[in-house]
């Protein structure tokens, strides 16, 4: 949007430039008026004249306050934060999975749903009265890179009040960070590891689903009720050593670190047993359970003469 923006200085800028065409000519002529009086031509007195002339000209540009137009009203862009608060809205980026639907929140699902809560919201007169709500839905592609790129690239344009998503945990942590230093509010339905529980470093995101720290202590809980301190950690993890963690990872790590405080502070990860379940054999999921089971009867712990406390995962179903 833009906007008139005349000035006194403006006014003032014209009304000099009338004074700036007659010394240029007057720099350009004066060797001509001057030769009489040193009874010569002096080529160079004119190489001097042109170049001052030219000097004059090109200082008197860059040192105007305003671009020399012949345009009487000039324009001059508005930053979109200004606009917003001139017009009363409030703009939330959406930055989500968009075209994958293998994402339980891709845009596919998830874009009605905000377009019905923004009517809803309009419609009623005690939720954000004389407020308007627009949305800027971006890709996250739920990458690491892209999503918080997305949102860096809005808060650079002053173009956003408040971030909803991204959703996977590898976007959302980088610009959960980003957005604490911004003075920015984030929301999201994913970003459940453990790392995010930190409110120091992450204070403005808001979680709208319980964390894996929540289930951890779910799952603790249950432990405690039937007594059960013995049991092992199976889940599974891709072999492609640069894939990702998994959420099944993420889950028995939060479960881990739980029991690391609140129970058994020498348990180590040894106890976690990985296959993937994408690419296994029969007998390596054999050769896990076998491990696990002497594990959880407690054989290991004879051996050593630790107390022992871990947990059985498979994907994300406990066995016991």
């Amino acid at each position: 949007m833009r906007v008139n923006a005349r000035t006194s200085w403006q006014t003032r800028a014209i009304t000099q430039d009338s004074y700036l065409v007659p010394v240029t000519l007057l720099l350009t002529l004066s060797p001509v008026f001057f030769a009489p009086l040193v009874h010569s031509y002096q080529p160079k007195l004119v190489s001097i004249s042109l170049l001052s002339a030219t000097w004059l000209q090109f200082s008197w540009e860059q040192l105007s306050p305003f671009p020399q137009t012949s345009d009487p009203q000039p324009e001059v862009c508005e930053l979109d934060d200004v606009r917003r608060r001139r017009e009363s809205v409030i703009r939330i980026g959406v930055i989500l999975p968009m075209y994958d639907t293998d994402y339980a929140f891709s845009l596919m699902y998830t874009r009605p749903a905000f377009e019905i809560a923004r009517e809803q919201v309009h419609a009623r007169s005690d939720l954000l009265d004389n407020y308007t709500i627009e949305f800027d839905y971006r890709d996250s592609i739920c990458s690491d890179v892209y999503g918080p790129l997305e949102g860096i690239e809005m808060y650079a344009r002053h173009e956003v009040d408040l971030f909803i998503g991204p959703f996977c945990d590898y976007a959302v942590a980088p610009l959960a960070r980003f957005t604490s230093y911004w003075d920015i509010p984030i929301i999201t339905a994913g970003g459940l590891v453990h790392a995010l529980n930190d409110k120091t470093m992450y204070n403005l995101l808001t979680r709208m689903v319980g964390s894996y720290t929540k289930l951890a202590e779910y799952f603790l809980s249950i432990l405690d009720r039937f007594k059960w301190y013995r049991v092992g950690m199976l889940l599974h993890q891709s072999k492609d050593r640069n894939a990702v963690a998994s959420s099944q990872w993420f889950t028995v790590q939060a479960t881990f670190l739980l029991i690391r405080d609140h129970w058994n502070p020498n348990i180590t990860m040894e106890y976690a047993r990985t296959f993937d379940m994408k690419d296994y054999t029969e007998e390596e999921l054999e050769d896990q359970l076998l491990y696990l089971s002497r594990l959880c009867r407690g054989e290991r712990a004879r051996v050593h003469n630790l107390p022992l406390i871990n947990v059985t995962f498979l994907s994300t179903r406990v066995i016991f």
